[in-house]
């Protein structure tokens, strides 16, 4: 009995030790954060150690054994722990991704991709676009923008995101009564229009933009779908003067996105301006077109007399043109390192680009159409997606 008893008692007194160790011994008092950039790792880690039960070593590296969020710090999309001894952990956070700013009361309050308030400071932190002309009702952190009208919502988020991604940060997204943005680069405006072809307007901006960063003046993209569309920039003599008129329009490709017709029409306007101050060249060359299309006609009928074979060549040519024709002006595809080509085609059973170079990662299926490096499989004449 006594036996018994004992073991009992050193039982116990092994329990209580091993207690005691668990709550003193392994009880968090160094801390290292890593990852965070806008918030201090002092109140990171008040945050996430807000209970007595958190500010044990061992369950504190279970709870966040994984990267997952935290209720007690909403401001973070990720967090993870690691334990370096029994009183010391290392915390690998990621903050949220901030993609915007609305103006409230004379202050920025900056939401993240889901449109949750992230930040309402005085403060203006670079690389954020600033969005107007959305009505906004008082926001409140850490909880998602209250906006009268959720499309609006849902777009701003979309522009604003995509934006950031591409690294091409305006001065300002502005909506106006209808749901049309307009984008403010400097003296230059950029009409987006409605939340449609939102991927293919920013991607072409980019690489547009270069070309007109030194003006002043509208870009309409408006109308732009990605494929065969060119868009118009209208220059101002004034920076602060918007006004268009048809004098200072100025038709600019949309990258490499714009068809042959375009390029045609577009090479058709340019030979029409050209003349000289004298206005006598093109009459003249007007003539001359007309003298050669009947001598070439003539020299044609003569070379037909003789067992030449005009026709045959004439064939050919409309034989090339049907090739040509058959491989479509240019669809959207994605190459292998992720980059999106707008002048897509297939030229001798192989995918190019407008000047002939293969697109890396695109292939030509059993039934004629453009594989892309992502598996998209794509109607090479309509530029739809097959499935």
């Amino acid at each position: 009995m006594n036996r018994i008893l004992r073991t009992i008692v050193i039982l116990l007194a092994v329990l209580a030790a091993a207690a005691l160790i668990l709550v003193y011994g392994f009880r968090i008092r160094t801390v290292a954060v890593e990852g965070n950039e806008r918030y201090p790792a002092e109140e990171i880690s008040s945050d996430l150690m807000s209970t007595s039960l958190l500010q044990n070593t061992l369950y504190f590296a279970w709870r966040y054994r994984s990267a997952v969020p935290s209720p007690d710090a909403p401001y973070l999309t990720s967090v993870r722990a690691k334990i370096l001894s029994p009183t010391s952990v290392k915390i690998s956070v990621t903050e949220s991704t901030l993609i915007g700013r609305v103006q409230y009361d004379g202050q920025n309050v900056y939401f993240d991709e889901d449109g949750i308030v992230q930040m309402i400071t005085d403060e203006v932190r670079p690389g954020i676009p600033l969005v107007t002309g959305v009505s906004l009702q008082k926001p409140t952190l850490y909880q998602k923008l209250s906006m009268d009208n959720a499309s609006t919502l849902r777009t701003m988020l979309s522009v604003t995101q995509l934006l950031i991604q591409a690294d091409f940060i305006p001065d300002s997204v502005t909506f106006d009564e209808s749901g049309n943005m307009t984008l403010r680069f400097g003296s230059v405006a950029v009409r987006l229009g409605q939340d449609e072809y939102l991927e293919e307007k920013i991607a072409n901006l980019v690489q547009i933009y270069p070309q007109i960063s030194s003006e002043s003046g509208t870009l309409n993209m408006e109308g732009f779908t990605g494929k065969n569309s060119s868009i118009t920039f209208r220059r101002s003599s004034d920076a602060t003067d918007e006004s268009e008129t048809e004098g200072d329009m100025s038709e600019i490709l949309a990258g490499a996105g714009a068809g042959s017709g375009d390029a045609e029409e577009d090479s058709g306007e340019a030979a029409a301006e050209e003349s000289p101050d004298d206005g006598s060249q093109p009459e003249a060359a007007a003539e001359g077109a007309g003298d050669q299309s009947g001598q070439n006609a003539a020299e044609g009928g003569e070379a037909a007399d003789d067992g030449s074979q005009p026709d045959g060549e004439a064939g050919d040519s409309g034989d090339q043109e049907e090739d040509q024709q058959s491989v479509g002006s240019g669809v959207m595809a994605f190459d292998s390192s992720g980059t999106l080509h707008y002048d897509a085609r297939i030229v001798n059973g192989q995918v190019v680009d407008a000047s002939g170079n293969p697109i890396d990662g695109c292939t030509v299926d059993e039934n004629g159409n453009i594989k892309d490096a992502f598996w998209n499989v794509i109607d090479p004449v309509t530029g739809q997606n097959v499935q």
